[in-house]
């Protein structure tokens, strides 16, 4: 039996459609893109990621110079090389076999760094810089421009880990002096070599292209790190915003970030609704752990929604309870009316909620008050927002003797409220702390006219 001839057409197939690409670059459907142009590609990739990689083990102080020191090494053995070639052709053999030690010091140095060693080459490197600048003034002249290789050494006396700005100023400074010198002895010595007019020529175009290109890529890596550096600040500001947010009021916290002073305020009328899910303790002795924390989460986060439609501050859960307050930190018009509202929607929303094993709807108990309070930021480790008065502990005890899916509330409050909502009225009961007191069952709000 013989095998398909290669060069037929290939059968129709279904979803098949030939791959064309212009001139004679060929696509293999199972091996990709075929010929130079990927060989090339990834010979690139490789390249830039072996220089921009920074190993693990590089120590946290150093990691943002890795990248800086791989790179301009790297460059300047390449420069270094280019260099001997020129003043190997020019004729000026000094320099050209000063070139010969510094591509060796450029190449050790960048083994060196990927290796571990840092202060060294660093050294090495600065003090080849400078003597090149210098000695290729002498050889040539200043007019090709070696001499302005003494500023990014200059430069560089800054842009360091291993020493402080007294150290760096002063390492400066000697690059500045040693510049002053040498230009007032080129001043009354001639150069050693005598270049034609075309290498000398040559040299310049050369020298003043790379001078401004060496510049740009000393300063290019720290503009990069910089933003680098803004990026993380703003996104970890922005996390601390979210998260401050989160545990505090908005007014608050600005508050609490402009001023280190104790903050407390004194409001007078203020609506408190406390809510807990009734039989959630007996349902979460027989429910995983996980489960318990993933229902109450979601109970408690569709109980967010509601208060961050009516705009009222949730103050705190403990367990299965719930804390919201209508009216502070800034005031609110008729606070009463929103926190009844917002009770009935937290009734209605918790039905819709199942308890697991039964596929019962849940059900909720709530108690409203309203009236005087004092609130403010208590503790400086994991500082809170809280509230206290007479008026929370009759809110909180409004929940406490209420029954299963039912809004309990004073009968003071229901009778402000008589306008607007109906009632269910229960009759005295004995509320801890207040002895006797009249209460009823919020049942729902009046339809308008």
């Amino acid at each position: 039996m013989t095998g398909p001839d290669p060069k037929q057409t290939p059968p129709d197939i279904p979803g098949f459609r030939p791959q064309t690409v212009p001139g004679n670059m060929v696509i293999d459907l199972n091996k990709g893109v075929d010929g130079q142009a990927m060989s090339e590609a990834k010979q690139q990739f490789f390249l830039l990621q072996w220089l921009f990689t920074i190993p693990d083990q590089v120590p946290k102080d150093i990691r943002r110079y890795f990248v800086y020191w791989k790179v301009f090494y790297f460059l300047g053995a390449i420069i270094h090389l280019a260099a001997l070639v020129l003043f190997a052709l020019a004729g000026v053999s000094f320099m050209a076999w000063f070139n010969v030690v510094s591509v060796t010091l450029f190449v050790s140095a960048f083994v060196m760094v990927r290796h571990g060693h840092y202060r060294l080459p660093f050294w090495l490197v600065n003090t080849e810089v400078m003597a090149h600048g210098i000695a290729a003034t002498v050889c040539v002249g200043p007019l090709v421009g070696f001499q302005c290789y003494v500023f990014p050494v200059a430069i560089m006396a800054f842009v360091q880990p291993f020493y402080g700005l007294r150290v760096s100023t002063l390492l400066a400074g000697g690059c500045l002096a040693s510049l002053l010198v040498l230009m007032l002895y080129v001043q009354g010595h001639p150069p050693v070599y005598q270049v034609s007019d075309i290498w000398m020529t040559v040299m310049m175009l050369i020298s003043w292209t790379v001078f401004p290109f060496v510049l740009v890529a000393m300063v290019l890596p720290f503009i990069a790190e910089a933003r680098r550096a803004e990026i993380e600040l703003e996104s970890a500001y922005g996390e601390s915003e979210s998260l401050l947010l989160n545990i505090l009021p908005k007014t608050i916290a600005e508050r609490l970030k402009r001023s280190s002073g104790m903050i407390a305020d004194d409001h007078d009328r203020v609506a408190i609704l406390f809510a807990d899910i009734v039989g959630f303790t007996t349902m979460s002795d027989r429910l995983p752990p996980a489960e318990v924390v993933n229902l109450l989460n979601d109970v408690f986060n569709a109980w967010d929604e509601l208060a961050e439609k009516y705009d009222i501050e949730k103050i705190k859960t403990i367990g299965d309870a719930y804390m919201v307050v209508a009216g502070l930190p800034t005031a609110q018009d008729e606070p009463e009316t929103i926190v009844a509202r917002l009770a009935l929607d937290i009734a209605r929303k918790v039905s819709e909620f199942k308890i697991p094993g039964t596929g019962e709807p849940m059900q909720v108990r709530i108690g409203i008050n309203s009236g005087r309070v004092v609130a403010g930021v208590i503790g400086q480790r994991k500082f809170a927002y809280d509230l206290w008065g007479d008026a929370v502990n009759v809110a909180a005890r409004m929940e406490a003797t209420g029954e299963a899916g039912k809004i309990q509330l004073p009968d003071e409050l229901a009778l402000a409220l008589a306008e607007h909502f109906t009632f269910e009225p229960r009759g005295a009961i004995e509320v801890k702390g207040k002895g006797m007191m009249s209460t009823s069952y919020l049942v729902g709000e009046k339809p308008t006219s």
